[in-house]
């Protein structure tokens, strides 16, 4: 119904935006890390979804496209819920989320606060098709990437030396990691790492 709002931004909560369009103001629910980066007074273009149910309607929105459609696949899944969908693309961007349901990544996505270890294989279960399907080519160069045994035990290497599960993924996200050694993996996160 409402495809997306362009507008300025008027007000900014813990969870929502409200956006004017046209001297109305409009209240639309958006991921924490797209809210962060919102000021009073931008003007924005918000790509919405409405969500209706017997005694609620709400607005749910983002900035890019990209997020908007991996949020419809999200509520696709049968216990996920709009609010539900918001948090898990609040805490993990789209394409770290892609990447672990075509890899079957269980753990990055139990990383995501009130997702448990079913509600993680069912959203695997129901969506690995999709985004494989739709995944564009560098994505599935680092779903190859990702599948290597190696990398996760670098890993989790890495994690137990002290480093956050953000701070490896960002490293890796620029390396061709597929044909080195565990060792090899750990000695170039490091050493990217500490040039941050």
């Amino acid at each position: 119904m409402y495809a997306f709002f362009r507008g300025t931004v008027d007000d900014i909560q813990a969870d929502k935006a409200v956006i004017e369009v046209n001297g109305v103001g409009y209240e639309i629910n958006m991921p924490e890390s797209e809210l962060i980066t919102l000021d009073i007074g931008d003007i924005v273009k918000i790509y919405t979804y409405l969500a209706v149910r017997e005694d609620d309607m709400r607005l749910f929105g983002f900035k890019t496209k990209g997020n908007l459609e991996f949020f419809k696949k999200l509520i696709t899944v049968s216990g996920v819920g709009p609010k539900v969908a918001l948090g898990i693309i609040s805490n993990v961007d789209t394409e770290t989320l892609g990447i672990a349901i075509a890899t079957e990544n269980v753990e990055a996505l139990r990383s995501v606060p009130g997702i448990g270890p079913k509600m993680a294989q069912k959203i695997i279960f129901e969506l690995k098709d999709k985004v494989l399907k739709e995944a564009p080519d560098k994505a599935k160069i680092k779903v190859k990437e990702v599948n290597n045994k190696n990398i996760e035990e670098a890993t989790t290497a890495l994690e137990v030396l002290g480093y956050t599960s953000k701070q490896i993924k960002e490293a890796m996200s620029n390396m061709n990691l597929e044909n080195d050694s565990v060792e090899t993996i750990i000695r170039k996160v490091l050493k990217e790492v500490q040039n941050y």
